[in-house]
């Protein structure tokens, strides 16, 4: 049976708040007193500070505690490095083990009959059914396929994960969400359409116009448009949108056979309708389709971005956020006025406005059937390392999501009813701050303090003269140079967990080419894998570390302007490419 921290139920509410509140967050367009306050104007402008002064102060505090206090720096410095093993070595290695022994259980499962199980269960106990309740052949999915100049077989891959599904033909639609300044958009998404018309109950195409007002190009903007054209087709078809899960994809999402029937089985596990509106459902995101292909730096970045989402899905105690593909409700995101146009992280961000909407009580549920996609990749290694370095600044763009969430926060404690609702939404709210710090700003400085570290415990361990620390010198030092071999340890068995990962979905990878480096044999055993895996790793560290440094600044100092951003596609790889 499917564990209880991946299955929300009725009893996880104790409470019910309205469901949806008009939060909207302050503008640098709209700060006017017709709108906004003057205070509150400030107050907003000021949040944009936050990312860009957040890292500033740490990076700053950090060289001068090294000019002041050397023993006491270090002391703040190892706690600083604690938390960062903990974070990024210890957590992911522990919990990417156990996502990946829960994959392998969620791929063994009958999702229909566990549905048919629980219900005969039910009858047998002679129970009511919960009014609310919705059985197995009531849900519809629609799949909304955000694309821009991608290669019409990238897309083709994508679909046909689909089409595989038992459900695909009786439960399913697909939403090609175009874009309609791309040129011969049109010749391209009815070839699509025309091609795939029987293997969905719908299949329909939306193209976003350009140049409409208060919109910034991209994925959200363009989500926002299909989906305004979807719920319009669904009033027009009398469909019940409590009964509709709207999922978000990536053009080249690659989704597990299974994925659409689990889903099922988890909306239709939660008995009332307000549970199932406030959750939002998440696979693991896995960069590994071109895995082979990849210049080493970039395979690091898969490793540790997979495996880190892997983590934070697969701990009950953590808090994940969407990404990149997940499914939501229709009803809710209807009801908080859909994908905001103007922000580029269009996953924490549509999480984030549904959280501060519902009053604290979004979450986000795990589904461990994991959905692969390409990196970005060019024709050449140079080529594919600036296509991913583009992608890696648009990703860090998401510290603006930070901005968010704190200029619109007042506004959402106002809609509070009473002291109770202000303190379970900032509760609530803690752990989901604590994650953009710990991701963005984290990140921001990590490169700093690495680089410090070490230099820093030699003065510290060679000069006892500077006795600040007293008798908790020694303590200090060893505690410095205990957390140094731990995350070693910790870094060898991230390497081992990617092998064992990429083990078990390698029949979903594109396979290796002829006359690759290393050669594809490499790939077949895991020893030389691993072996290939862990220097690469370790010689690319401080590229990533560096490179993830550089970006987090960048996006903070574009976020202290404005959160509106061009959205920058990163070039994918053709799948004829891959066929060759």
């Amino acid at each position: 049976m499917p564990d209880d921290d991946e299955n929300p139920s009725e009893s996880a509410w104790t409470e019910r708040r309205p469901l949806v509140r008009k939060v909207e967050a302050f503008d640098e367009g709209d700060a006017g007193p017709e709108k906004h306050s003057f205070c509150g104007a400030i107050y907003a402008k000021c949040c944009n500070f936050v990312p860009v002064g957040s890292m500033a102060f740490l990076n700053v505090l950090i060289i001068w505690l090294c000019f002041v206090n050397r023993p006491h720096a270090l002391a703040y410095l190892t706690v600083y490095m604690i938390h960062h093993a903990y974070v990024y070595l210890f957590h992911v290695t522990a919990f990417s083990l156990v996502g990946q022994l829960k994959i392998r259980s969620s791929e063994l499962m009958n999702y229909r009959e566990l549905h048919d199980e629980r219900i005969l269960e039910r009858e047998e106990r002679s129970e009511v059914p919960h009014p609310e309740e919705l059985v197995w052949e009531d849900l519809m999915h629609f799949v909304i396929l955000p694309n821009y100049k991608e290669d019409i077989d990238i897309l083709r891959e994508a679909i046909d994960t689909l089409a595989i599904s038992t459900l695909a033909r009786s439960q399913m639609g697909l939403v090609l969400a175009m874009e309609a300044r791309e040129p011969n958009v049109q010749e391209k998404a009815e070839e699509l359409l025309e091609e795939y018309r029987l293997k969905f109950k719908y299949v329909m195409a939306t193209y976003h116009p350009p140049g409409l007002p208060n919109e910034m190009p991209g994925k959200s903007s363009n989500t926002r448009w299909a989906a305004q054209r979807l719920w319009s087709f669904l009033d027009a078809e009398g469909m019940d949108k409590d009964r509709v899960v709207l999922t978000v994809a990536d053009a080249d999402s690659d989704f597990h056979p299974l994925f659409f029937e689990a889903l099922t089985y988890r909306v239709t596990s939660i008995p009332d309708k307000h549970t199932r509106e406030v959750t939002i459902f998440q696979p693991p995101i896995m960069h590994y389709k071109n895995y082979h292909s990849q210049p080493a730096v970039v395979k690091l970045c898969s490793l540790f971005v997979t495996q880190h989402e892997l983590a934070n899905l697969s701990d009950p105690s953590a808090t994940p956020l969407p990404y990149s593909t997940y499914g939501i409700m229709s009803n809710l995101a209807e009801k908080v006025g859909g994908w905001d146009p103007d922000w580029i992280s269009e996953d924490w961000h549509m999480f984030l406005k549904c959280f501060l909407n519902t009053g604290g009580q979004t979450s986000v549920h795990a589904i461990l059937l994991p959905v692969i996609n390409y990196t970005p990749e060019d024709e050449s290694w140079w080529g594919s390392l600036m296509a991913r370095w583009t992608q890696a600044k648009r990703h860090a763009l998401g510290i603006a999501e930070m901005v968010y969430y704190l200029a619109t926060l007042p506004q959402a404690i106002a809609e509070c009813e009473d002291c109770g609702a202000v303190c379970y939404l900032l509760g609530r709210g803690v752990p989901i701050m604590y994650k953009m710090f710990a991701i963005h700003i984290v990140m921001g400085t990590y490169s700093v303090y690495s680089s410090i570290n070490g230099p820093l415990l030699w003065w510290v361990w060679t000069h006892p003269e500077e006795g600040s620390l007293g008798s908790w010198r020694d303590f200090w030092m060893y505690l410095s140079l205990y957390n140094g071999i731990f995350c070693s340890v910790l870094f060898l068995g991230l390497n081992v967990l990617n092998v064992t990962l990429y083990n078990g979905i390698k029949d979903r990878i594109v396979p290796p080419a002829k006359n690759t480096c290393p050669p594809g044999w490499v790939y077949m055993y895991s020893a030389p894998h691993y072996l290939f895996m862990l220097a690469g790793a370790t010689l690319m560290s401080p590229v990533m570390t560096t490179a993830g440094f550089l970006a987090e600044w960048i996006a903070a100092v574009k976020t202290a302007k404005s959160h509106k951003f061009e959205y920058v596609v990163a070039l994918k790889p053709s799948a004829a490419k891959h066929k060759n």
